[in-house]
């Protein structure tokens, strides 16, 4: 019943709307914005359903039916979905072609605006593009349920960028692609709604979307975008991955295969020409893209070329790290091969390379039962950012990755309509 009652003081805090009518503009010429690729129209009542189901809040629950029937004309209130490209850069400088998805009430009266990055999706098939073209729910659009319009940007490494790896961890990438995600969004509602944009952002993500959010905040911060950000919730995050690798050479163990993916990545984007045979050990060094171990397959090479799904990587390699992680990588410090990562992971490390001003407030959720990120990335981002006179507030909970992120979500929620 306490969750039902979250809900329910989320659901009823949402009474506050209008209704404004807009023009369309035709005679703009876009500089982010490239093309719709696809659109969807459902109801605050799909949303909060689809809440209610993912919350295991069955709808024919009395006490929820009587609740859904008194809302029932503010439930019907449309929401908008717009999935999109535009022009952004990927790490090297190149330029590409980005993608995303938004989400916006049709009336136009927001109570806001909430940018909310990926989690560390290993597989080139999930995205807020392909899963709005999809007509799919996902965790990362709950604003928009809240009234709020809600960016969702992939970041690169699918769709039109499907062949390069998603750059986790890369600060400066993340929070440039994510400003031109919302540049776009703005240029397509001043052209189809004739909207402009408000000009301050809350920014939300958990898991690796956790870092990512701050590189979003710190992107906005540190450069001349134009844009506040009041706000950062993040929550089971990687804010040093030297912090991070340290935990798990300690441990021994992950539960979802993402270190492979940030190693490669880090190779990919800063040249580094790292020797797998020296990174991965029992045949994860395989170079050859092929399932076949006699080929010179069943590797990094096969598993993490984007084509798999984070379940069946873990079928194959399991949780224990020492199944596929080479030995050196078991040291409280770099060592061997290791050593050629250390000055990009310095590079990106947000407890180290920004100071936000006491003016950003920040909250942390992590938990210290974690099975996929270690908690002492959180324990370091609060204690540097505490010394450092930063405004943090820090949630050190219970329960694995999952449960923790259930209790980020709520937070999150009560904190966009309290606020």
């Amino acid at each position: 019943m306490k969750r039902l009652s979250i809900i329910c003081t989320l659901i009823c805090s949402l009474f506050l709307t209008g209704c404004t009518p807009h023009d369309a503009v035709d005679d703009i010429t876009p500089d982010y914005f490239v093309e719709e690729l696809s659109s969807w129209d459902f109801t605050i009542k799909d949303a909060v359903s689809a809440l209610l189901q993912a919350m295991e809040l069955d709808e024919t629950d009395p006490t929820v039916s009587k609740i859904m029937d008194l809302l029932e004309c503010y439930l019907a209130k449309e929401i908008h979905g717009v999935a999109i490209s535009y022009r952004t850069f990927d790490p090297l400088g190149n330029p590409v072609l980005g993608t995303g998805a938004f989400f916006y009430p049709r009336d136009l009266d927001p109570r806001g605006i909430v940018e909310v990055p990926p989690i560390a999706y290993l597989d080139r098939g999930a995205s807020a593009a392909i899963y709005l073209g999809r007509k799919r729910f996902f965790e990362e659009m709950f604003p928009v349920m809240l009234n709020y319009i809600t960016i969702n940007p992939d970041l690169i490494g699918v769709l039109y960028t499907q062949d390069l790896p998603r750059p986790f961890l890369h600060d400066a990438n993340s929070g440039l692609v994510a400003y031109h995600m919302r540049k776009a969004v703005e240029e397509y509602l001043l052209i189809t709604e004739n909207y402009r944009l408000g000009k301050s952002s809350s920014v939300v993500g958990y898991s690796l979307g956790g870092a990512s959010a701050m590189s979003i905040a710190k992107y906005y911060t540190t450069h001349p975008t134009g844009i506040t950000v009041d706000q950062v919730f993040t929550g089971g995050g990687v804010y040093d991955g030297l912090e991070a690798f340290r935990a798990y050479a300690r441990t021994g163990k992950s539960d979802y295969l993402a270190i492979p993916s940030v190693i490669i990545a880090m190779d990919t984007y800063y040249e580094l020409g790292l020797d797998y045979s020296k990174i991965f050990a029992n045949g994860m060094e395989n170079p050859v893209n092929s399932p076949d171990p006699a080929l010179g397959g069943d590797g990094y090479a096969y598993w993490f070329d984007s084509t798999h799904s984070s379940g069946s990587i873990h079928r194959r390699w399991g949780s224990d790290l020492r199944n596929y992680m080479h030995e050196d990588f078991f040291h409280d410090q770099p060592q061997g091969e290791f050593l050629k990562l250390k000055a990009c992971m310095e590079l990106n490390s947000l407890v180290y390379n920004w100071e936000p001003k006491p003016a950003l407030d920040i909250r942390v959720i992590h938990s210290g039962e974690d099975n996929l990120i270690p908690v002492e990335c959180a324990d370091l981002l609060y204690k540097v950012y505490r010394e450092k006179g930063c405004s943090i507030q820090y949630i050190r909970t219970t329960g694995d990755h999952y449960q923790a992120g259930s209790e980020f979500m709520l937070t999150a929620m009560l904190y966009f309509l309290l606020k």
